[in-house]
């Protein structure tokens, strides 16, 4: 599927010195912040995951050991 980046060319950097048409600087930085908080709320739902399963293995682990122990 190709395509066509004449009509819906967006350079590969922003100048951040004039905003977009229609758009003014609070605007902009309420976009930027918005867009921090996402990251952030992203990046604790990937460490609340990773430490779910890292508690998984943990618990996989004990429960291996007391069963070795009974046998």
């Amino acid at each position: 599927m190709e395509r066509d980046f004449n009509s819906n060319f967006i350079p590969p950097y922003m100048d951040y010195s004039m905003p977009p048409p229609g758009m003014d600087m609070n605007e902009m930085m309420m976009q930027y912040e918005q867009g921090c908080s996402y990251y952030r709320y992203l990046c604790m739902q990937m460490d609340y995951k990773i430490k779910c399963k890292e508690y998984e293995k943990l618990c996989e682990t004990s429960n291996n050991r007391s069963a070795r122990k009974i046998e």
